[in-house]
């Protein structure tokens, strides 16, 4: 056996700036709340602001994994990025009507549309899934993603439990961390294993089309996915693309590896003995940040990073991680016209 050579990327992207596609959202969220959008939680300005990051992400496509095998963009609403080159023979554009069920669009659910990903016509076993602020960073093998018998190396960081139960766990939790609560618990429940030990590390991450079939159609998960693909907003109560990574591990179709960022601030020595410690936790690890001034140094140790927009991040602000990665990944790929 050997590391998989074909394996795919699929992202998920919006055009959060399209005047038709901010109407339609603000209609149904009117609709099935019964308030004026105040654009707060599922809803948020930030979680589809476009800030062409996926230019910048394809771009490091071609810089660091260049052996890709095929390229998905799954997206809606006819949006198409206008500088994408859609005749290059590695892209191809997913819309929401191919993989998902009529009646559950439109869809302003990134959750949603993330469990019908499978259903991309040539998606190859082996894949990759990344959001488009999401960022390769050095040159990295197929190795990287998957190991010799084909497994999928998923990349964790440890929980810090504080809770005495699941219940007052799942209580003092914000949305995102429930939600990764209640898939772990759906796996101990059905298979016995106890995977409480990790939460994932944000970043970009490997799958394997037959485990994610396979949990996806699970008599005890069908009706509750089915379900799930219908909420037109992310929901505190859905589960997450990461059962599917748990899924894999419980049935030996991946193997999981601890990893941290390096700490770089005021405490040198103490950040210097803490990294070095770490070493090869940190040669695995995401970098996550909002503002990349405060994370360059983090990022340039990273293989991967991700520039997540939140809501504090200002006009100013925005403009700084543009600038990053204008300087990061200056060169036009071949995805662009």
């Amino acid at each position: 056996m050997s590391t998989p050579k074909k394996i795919d990327i699929v992202y998920r992207w919006v055009d959060g700036s399209d005047k038709k596609w901010q109407a339609e959202k603000d209609k149904w969220y009117k609709k099935i709340t019964g308030k004026t959008p105040i654009y707060k939680g599922s809803a948020t300005t930030e979680r589809f602001r476009d800030n062409d990051e996926l230019k910048y992400s394809l771009r490091s496509v071609a810089e660091c994994v260049p052996w890709i095998n095929h390229i998905y963009i799954v997206t809606g609403f006819n949006q198409v990025p206008k500088w994408l080159n859609t005749k290059h023979p590695k892209i191809t554009i997913v819309p929401h009507e191919e993989i998902m069920p009529a009646d559950a669009l439109p869809t302003f659910n990134s959750t949603a549309i993330e469990m019908c990903i499978t259903n991309i016509k040539n998606l190859s076993e082996h894949f990759i899934q990344m959001g488009d602020d999401m960022f390769f960073n050095k040159p990295l093998t197929p190795h990287f993603f998957y190991d010799r018998m084909g497994r999928a190396k998923v990349k964790y960081n440890g929980w810090q439990r504080h809770a005495k139960n699941i219940d007052d766990w799942l209580a003092e939790s914000d949305g995102w961390t429930r939600r990764l609560i209640l898939a772990e618990i759906k796996i101990k429940e059905l298979f016995g294993k106890n995977v409480f030990f990790a939460r994932p590390s944000h970043g970009i991450d490997p799958y394997l089309k037959s485990a994610w079939l396979e949990y996806r159609n699970h008599p005890k998960m069908k009706y509750l996915i089915d379900k799930q693909i219908y909420n037109k907003f992310r929901s505190e109560s859905e589960f997450p693309c990461w059962m599917f990574c748990l899924y894999a591990l419980v049935t030996n179709r991946a193997i999981f590896y601890h990893s941290r960022a390096a700490k770089f601030g005021h405490h040198k020595f103490i950040n210097f003995i803490y990294n070095m410690i770490h070493f090869r936790r940190i040669r695995l690890s995401n970098v996550t940040c909002e503002n990349v001034v405060d994370s360059q140094r983090a990022i340039a140790v990273a293989p991967t990073f991700c520039i997540n927009d939140g809501p504090n991040n200002t006009p100013e602000i925005l403009q700084q991680n543009t600038d990053f990665l204008e300087k990061r990944f200056p060169n036009k790929s071949p995805f662009e016209k």
